[in-house]
């Protein structure tokens, strides 16, 4: 396996970026002449983040039937968002066709951004969209840990009837290891959507045990109750905003590591869930030491854009990240 991203800090990352995008896009089934737009996209992103802030984060996520490509970067930011998208112009004597010609061949186009901070920039493309309940919208960004070519985290979202599970896993450590522990708690996370959140960790404990053991976190939102559901075992980060213009409420996971040295069983914890409530998950990857209250009106953008520039303002750059981000639902 390959991984989908990379630290842009040299010319040549440019190619690597386009053929990273191009391979994930085609793997997602993408047809020959929309991967030829994600390859232009990621080429124009990539090059951007060089030109602007000679450092970036860029990401490819094909999931929930789409392809996200993100590229991140703590840059001086855009001052004027509008004049960026407008051929010709350009503030490093280029010729300034970037953002532009990617919003044009994107299906989707979103950016954030901060002067003084950076920015962040999704470009999306449609394949077979799952339908989530409600209004719910999902959007997640992973970075690899240096020199290894397979992502120890890993997140899933199973969507049945009414309910959505969301989880995020972090394999001990990185690499090919860190990674078979996080797929085998995925995949029981996708084969038992039909139990509570700390039944499924219950069951993901003896699956775990011949691997190096992860920590996981799991959450279930069913909208149209208004409900979410949620137990966590380890030090996956977990933020709920009932409200974005409400303080957030940290949620603790049990303490431990499924797979290894079992402990007495997790238990679910219940919030109320509505149709603007967010779900911030994150990896030990990205630092804990954020406040969405720094980044004013952040929670206006796609869930993607948020989870994407997270990982590039806190991200550690020494391990595995992952950041799912969740928001939405209940037919508003």
């Amino acid at each position: 396996m390959t991984r989908d991203d990379l630290i842009v800090t040299e010319p040549s990352h440019v190619g690597r970026a386009r053929v990273i995008a191009a391979s994930a896009a085609a793997r997602a089934g993408l047809p020959l002449e929309r991967v030829h737009l994600v390859s232009l996209a990621a080429t124009e992103l990539a090059s951007n983040l060089l030109k602007h802030a000679k450092r970036g984060v860029f990401s490819v996520v094909a999931a929930l039937g789409r392809v996200d490509v993100l590229a991140v970067d703590c840059g001086p930011g855009i001052g004027r968002i509008e004049d960026s998208m407008r051929d010709g112009f350009s503030t490093v004597g280029t010729m300034g066709g970037g953002l532009g010609a990617v919003r044009r061949a994107a299906d989707v186009f979103d950016l954030y951004s901060r002067r003084g901070q950076g920015t962040a920039v999704l470009a999306r493309w449609h394949i077979a969209p799952v339908r989530l309940p409600g209004r719910m919208r999902i959007g997640s960004a992973i970075l690899t840990a240096p020199g290894e070519t397979e992502c120890g985290d890993r997140w899933t979202a199973e969507a049945a009837d009414d309910t959505v599970t969301v989880a995020v896993s972090d394999g001990l450590g990185h690499g090919g290891l860190a990674a078979r522990a996080s797929d085998v708690a995925i995949s029981t996370v996708a084969a038992h959507t039909g139990l509570r959140p700390a039944r499924i960790l219950e069951l993901m404990q003896p699956s775990l045990a011949s691997t190096r053991g992860a920590t996981v976190a799991v959450a279930q939102l069913t909208p149209a109750e208004g409900r979410m559901r949620f137990s966590g075992v380890g030090n996956v980060s977990t933020r709920f905003y009932a409200d974005p213009d409400r303080s957030v409420q940290r949620i603790v996971s049990r303490h431990g590591i499924v797979g290894v040295a079992a402990r007495s069983g997790p238990s679910d914890s219940a919030y109320e869930w509505s149709p603007r409530s967010w779900l911030v998950l994150h990896t030990d990857g990205v630092s804990d030491k954020w406040s969405n209250t720094d980044w004013p009106g952040l929670f206006n953008h796609d869930p993607a854009t948020v989870a994407g520039w997270i990982l590039g303002q806190r991200g550690r750059g020494r391990d595995d990240a992952c950041v799912l981000v969740v928001t939405g639902g209940g037919g508003r």
